[in-house]
């Protein structure tokens, strides 16, 4: 229990992530995402958002992070060049955590909001029980959530949505005077 090493920063530090692979601390500050050797503390690099940064999570292919923080807003940038590649809102708070899962398939983002949301890294690409489905541009109905589960189950959670969202699509809607 006997420090070895410190960092020091000129305000409050709202996170920290150990990257095990290139020994890397991911840390946040005010509008700062620092990068530092997890070894000897020493910059590697860092980068200044819009906002102030509350989270913040490298790729495990040390490809990009994504940033979120006080503006309800999620950052992608790319960790080589530092260009923010992406911004968008998915909250109606201020994001508090923001993590990649291990295979970097999917991050996760917590808000003050009371929500957590997952995100694809590849939007639209197969993962687990997710399956893009493309709503049919001619047919001028509305598209059905369709998911793919194993074939044991399948037919039967497949009756159950179609009734399940029937009833909600078919229906005419009610007009109040």
């Amino acid at each position: 229990m006997t420090e070895v090493k410190s960092l020091s920063f000129n305000m409050s530090v709202s996170s920290m992530e150990y990257i095990p692979e290139g020994e890397i601390l991911v840390i946040t500050y005010g509008r700062s995402i620092a990068f530092h050797s997890a070894v000897s503390l020493d910059p590697i690099k860092s980068f200044e958002a819009p906002a102030p940064i509350n989270s913040a999570s490298l790729h495990p292919e040390k490809e990009f992070l994504v940033a979120g923080g006080e503006d309800f807003k999620l950052y992608k940038y790319d960790y080589n060049s530092g260009e923010e590649l992406e911004s968008y809102k998915g909250h109606f708070g201020p994001i508090h955590c923001v993590r990649f899962s291990p295979d970097g398939e999917l991050y996760a983002s917590g808000s003050e909001d009371g929500t957590l949301r997952l995100w694809q890294t590849v939007v639209g690409k197969t993962y687990g029980l997710w399956k893009c489905v493309l709503p049919e541009e001619d047919s001028g109905e509305l598209a059905k959530p369709k998911i793919s589960f194993p074939e044991t189950a399948e037919e039967e959670l497949e009756e159950i949505a179609s009734e399940n969202s029937d009833s909600i699509y078919s229906s005419t809607p009610e007009v109040k005077a």
